[in-house]
């Protein structure tokens, strides 16, 4: 073989090595942390599925599966004990973590990793929008033969309370931080190593661990050595982030990125990139599941305007989701009825058990009109001399975002309501603008696990505030005492019969108050290249992510 087509092949051979080697993936979000217990961005879920493992998870279809401990507790297998007549601590379940569970730094994954987790969320100092799964534990007892077996004691018996076990993070790294900026509002999640740290691998328990991480560009995983499963098969991992819409078909066009996560195309721009992979013969596809994903645009109660039910209401009438459906997703997204999804075992259309808003301009003016919002000369509605105007906010460079803002303030517009938009960076929107309630409306969309009642999501406990470091995620700020009394009792109900009834009266009120606007059910889409192997999507929070070490060319 000459020399020149000997040193071409092998040029050629090192670069096809390189391509399988190395996976590069586009995500349309920064995010602000990869702290489990303090982010609230999914961006960052996929990261922490690849770098920090649970201790147990849902599969793609639904069904929990034991992750870093041997096996889920359960009364069957008398890991789980019921004790009705301890008005503190009813439930007790025993867990055990995998005897090869280790940190990325060689340190053994122990329950006092666990418990750092749960001193973490349970401080009234740290941010966090889940902080009723941390209160509602009320003790981590760590055997004192073996640190990777412990009990774990529940305020509430909860009938899927292995979902609620803390995502373990670092002890021997996050105990010290804790200490010193414990005590002080937010300094924690500024000053935890997943922020001033985040290369040093004894943060990470997964098959990969952050290498490199540049805001505004990347971040970089490398195998974990000590990773307890099975050893990757990427040598690099890249995320990209790529925040305008646009600039991610371009991407993976050029080969820049290999794939889209279900965090890249929107659904509108994904349908569009699989019709071109036909018409263009490029070398992807793109894959769709159904999802617990809820897009819809929150109301901030507390703001005067949407104080009044009517008002909200007559939002709902005169927003036509049909036609938007079928204008940005080809009718193949559905409109949405409340936050619940089909893949939800109380999921209902039925008008005799939820209030529905048809499109309906005429019911909408009138409603305006008994709020006291009259029709001026110019056409928008006054009251007591100001007008019906407000900022609707969402996430910037988002197409389908800009789409959807756009086709709201039209449509108001003819009923005589004026709507102002400022959008923001994704890390922004969601780490302050969302979480301290600096809106009047907010656009984005809720990823959940099915099934789950959305106490993080409804309940009064839940409302972010100052005096609560801004935890929970009860973001409207809706206040109902008997849907806080039914979702108390709804996580705590055995019988399956009983909690669908309770979540059917949780839905029924939500959709005659509307703390926030529906509009459309998501379904979730990746672009992976042909020929991938072991990718299996999900669509709820439990990311497919949590199988990455089993993904190849």
């Amino acid at each position: 073989m000459p020399f020149l087509t000997f040193l071409c092949t092998l040029v050629l051979a090192t670069q096809v090595f390189a391509a399988k080697s190395e996976l590069t993936i586009a995500l349309n979000q920064e995010f602000e942390t990869l702290n489990p217990v303090v982010n609230s961005m999914m961006a960052a879920v996929y990261v922490q599925d690849a770098t920090l493992r649970p201790l147990v998870a849902l599969s793609p279809e639904g069904k929990p599966y034991a992750v870093m401990i041997k096996e889920i507790p359960s009364f069957a297998n008398k890991k789980a004990r019921l004790n009705k007549s301890d008005k503190n601590s009813p439930l007790k379940v025993d867990i055990e973590i995998l005897p090869k569970a280790q940190w990325g730094d060689g340190e053994p994954v122990t329950c006092e990793d666990v418990r750092m987790a749960w001193e973490v969320g349970k401080n009234p100092q740290v941010s966090t929008p889940n902080r009723n799964d941390y209160l509602n534990i009320t003790d981590i007892q760590i055997d004192a033969t073996d640190p990777k077996k412990c009990t774990i004691s529940f305020k509430q018996a909860k009938w899927n309370f292995y979902l609620d076990f803390p995502r373990p993070i670092s002890s021997h790294l996050e105990k010290k931080i804790l200490a010193e900026y414990g005590d002080k509002a937010q300094a924690y999640e500024r000053n935890t190593g997943y922020i001033r740290d985040v290369t040093n691998p004894g943060l990470y328990n997964g098959p990969y661990q952050v290498a490199e991480l540049k805001l505004g560009s990347h971040i970089v995983l490398v195998p974990n050595s000590h990773f307890y499963g099975k050893a990757p098969v990427f040598q690099k991992v890249i995320f990209k982030f790529i925040l305008n819409s646009a600039a991610m078909e371009a991407n993976l066009r050029s080969g820049a990125v290999n794939m889209a996560s279900s965090s890249g195309l929107s659904f509108d721009q994904a349908l569009a990139f699989e019709k071109k992979i036909k018409t263009d013969h490029l070398p992807f596809e793109v894959v769709f599941v159904p999802g617990v994903i809820y897009s819809h645009m929150d109301f901030n109660l507390d703001d005067p305007v949407f104080q009044d039910v009517k008002v909200r209401q007559a939002m709902a009438y005169s927003l036509n989701r049909k036609q938007m459906t079928q204008a940005f997703f080809e009718g193949k997204e559905k409109p949405a009825l409340h936050f619940s999804t089909e893949l939800d075992s109380w999921f209902t259309r039925d008008p005799k058990e939820i209030t529905i808003y048809p499109y309906n301009k005429v019911k909408a003016g009138q409603l305006l009109e008994q709020a006291g919002w009259r029709t001026g000369t110019d056409g928008f509605r006054y009251k007591d001399g100001k007008k019906l105007s407000f900022t609707l906010s969402g996430v910037a460079d988002n197409k389908l975002n800009e789409m959807l803002e756009a086709y709201t303030q039209a449509q108001w517009k003819q009923i005589g309501a004026e709507v102002l938009i400022k959008n923001y960076p994704g890390r922004v929107f969601f780490a302050e603008i969302v979480r301290q309630r600096k809106y009047q409306m907010a656009l984005y969309s809720w990823v959940s696990s099915p099934d789950a009642s959305q106490r993080s999501t409804l309940h009064s406990e839940m409302i972010p505030t100052e005096a609560n470091a801004w935890s929970g995620s009860n973001r409207p700020g809706w206040r109902n005492k008997d849907v806080d009394q039914w979702l108390d009792q709804v996580d705590e109900e055995f019988d399956r019969k009983k909690r669908i009834a309770l979540m059917k009266n949780v839905l029924r009120a939500y959709t005659e108050e509307l703390p926030a606007l529906p509009l459309y059910y998501r379904a979730n889409n990746a672009v992976i290249p042909k020929g991938f192997k072991n990718f299996h999507m999900s669509g709820h929070v439990y990311s497919e992510f949590l199988a990455i070490e089993n993904w190849s060319f």
